[in-house]
């Protein structure tokens, strides 16, 4: 099945929501996954209108680089798209769809992403990977029919 610009983007909105949702029912580790996929169906929405050949695996930053939504956005609001898939980056991989909340834990603790946090340092990552999801898209959709 092909899929196209519109179809990502469309995916991008409703995967924010479900990971939201997701977020209530404290499934963070799903929460997470879903909140970055929701960025990754944003930025391929913006690959596929540019080059419906290009493929760039799971990797955000590189996305956001074939994307060009640089050309579509202030230099603010690039560098604030930026900072927010680093920091998403950090959290998000693609294989969080196959751990546990558990595993999850265990693997932002190797990574010192539990540093700093007061109480339970899963729910407040995943808190951290959607608000910067909420980042990307607010501005990314804000700037779909200016591309």
């Amino acid at each position: 099945m092909r899929i196209d610009a519109v179809d990502y983007f469309d995916a991008a909105r409703e995967r924010l929501t479900q990971a939201n949702l997701l977020y209530d029912k404290a499934h963070y580790s799903i929460a997470l996954y879903v909140g970055g996929v929701a960025v990754e169906s944003l930025l391929r929405a913006y690959v596929v209108r540019l080059d419906p050949k290009l493929e760039a695996a799971h990797n955000l930053p590189m996305l956001l680089k074939a994307s060009n939504l640089r050309a579509f956005t202030t230099p603010i609001e690039y560098q604030q798209t930026g900072a927010a898939i680093v920091d998403l980056f950090k959290r998000w991989k693609n294989d969080l769809r196959y751990i546990s909340n558990s595993r999850l834990r265990r693997r932002l603790k190797k990574q010192k992403l539990d540093r700093g946090i007061r109480g339970d340092y899963l729910k407040e990552n995943c808190r951290i990977g959607l608000e910067t999801t909420t980042t990307i898209l607010r501005i990314g959709v804000a700037k779909w029919k200016q591309s």
